[in-house]
């Protein structure tokens, strides 16, 4: 009787640690983990186009058995997250807060001085809810990004303890998703670990190819400008760079990025980058400054028909508000500016920086 209770426990006991053993961590590549876009780095594909990065899961469906673990791993700026409905990028501030002392270069104040403020949403970059992903428990690993550009990338790893099919987004990016699959504990799955990362790299792969082969096919109308292009595989760029026009001619600038907002910035850039740094207050920790730039949310002039002539606010500072390519989204999809005056006009986006920049050429 003592041999066949001892033999049923270590049949238990065996069971357990055969369990254990079949615990596996599978890896998931949030966008590319190696900056091909923006540096010459051996091994990367030939032809990647400048300013190009991935918004996609590598892979974007996975299998894994119930106990496994998934790390989520970003060398840019993503999220991972389960069991809600994307958050937006801003907020109108809950304290009704106006945006107050807004001057411009030449003293006066900007129209938006006095409009209501902005807030960035905190659920669309800050971590919440547990590491365990279960069905109808939100969770996310707020916004990953690795500590400097020689850093490796940034990780967050989620155990699914439940059986179920599990939709992961980034909070980010919207329309970026992905599909876990999580079969009983104990489940033979496709692929092992090892494998899923082979498809993840495949991936990346291919997705740069995909935006090679956009930016081959970008042919923009007469008088328009695209900013960005693509989408799980998009470019930070002008398309065309540098549009020579008459004066008096209307450009339409049409963002064409679903997942990246852009817009056109002119103006010098040291007054630009030091107009960002005094009014987009990004919260660094809970509690602290939070508040939009209102160039983001309302341009630097009132909405309707602009006019560029090189010397708005005493220093030729014009902002468009900031775009999207998403049509589901209700923020604006594209701009008009009407370009009234000889000149060369430099412009960038204000969210990506110079590195993003264009140019105008007016004629008389």
């Amino acid at each position: 009787m003592k041999r066949l209770f001892l033999c049923a426990a270590m049949a238990i006991v065996a069971s357990a640690l055969a369990g254990q053993a079949r615990a596996a961590d599978y890896k998931v590549m949030l966008g590319e983990q190696v900056p091909c876009g923006f540096a010459k780095i051996p091994g990367c594909p030939a032809g990647v186009p400048k300013g190009t990065t991935l918004d996609q899961f590598f892979p974007g469906k996975v299998t894994v058995a119930a106990g496994d673990t998934i790390t989520f791993s970003s060398a840019t700026f993503h999220s991972a997250a389960y069991g809600l409905r994307p958050p937006g990028f801003f907020l109108r501030d809950p304290a009704k807060g106006k945006y107050t002392n807004m001057d411009d270069a030449a003293g006066d104040p900007f129209y938006y001085d006095g409009l209501p403020k902005f807030i960035y949403d905190v659920k669309a970059f800050g971590p919440f809810g547990p590491k365990t992903i279960t069905p109808g428990t939100p969770a996310s690993s707020g916004a990953l990004s690795p500590n400097g550009p020689k850093a490796k990338p940034a990780t967050f790893t989620f155990s699914f303890p439940k059986a179920g099919v599990y939709k992961m987004i980034c909070t980010i990016h919207p329309g970026m998703t992905a599909n876990v699959t999580v079969k009983p504990a104990g489940s033979t799955v496709p692929l092992s670990p090892t494998q899923v990362s082979a498809a993840a790299l495949q991936g990346v792969n291919a997705a740069w190819l995909k935006a090679k082969a956009d930016v081959a096919a970008a042919k923009p109308p007469a008088k328009t400008v695209y900013m960005g292009l693509g989408n799980e595989a998009t470019v930070y760029g002008y398309f065309p760079n540098k549009l020579t026009v008459k004066a008096g001619t209307t450009v339409t600038f049409v963002n064409k990025a679903p997942k990246e907002p852009h817009n056109v910035t002119f103006g010098p850039k040291k007054y630009i980058q030091g107009l960002q740094k005094k009014t987009d207050l990004f919260p660094g920790a809970p509690g602290g400054p939070n508040q939009v730039a209102p160039v983001i949310i309302y341009g630097s002039e009132p909405k309707g028909g602009y006019t560029y002539d090189g010397k708005t606010h005493g220093n030729g500072f014009f902002a468009t508000p900031i775009t999207i390519g998403n049509r589901a989204i209700p923020i604006p999809h594209s701009s008009r500016v009407t370009f009234s005056t000889p000149g060369k006009y430099k412009f960038f986006c204000w969210i990506h920086g110079p590195d993003m920049s264009g140019e105008i050429d007016v004629t008389a």
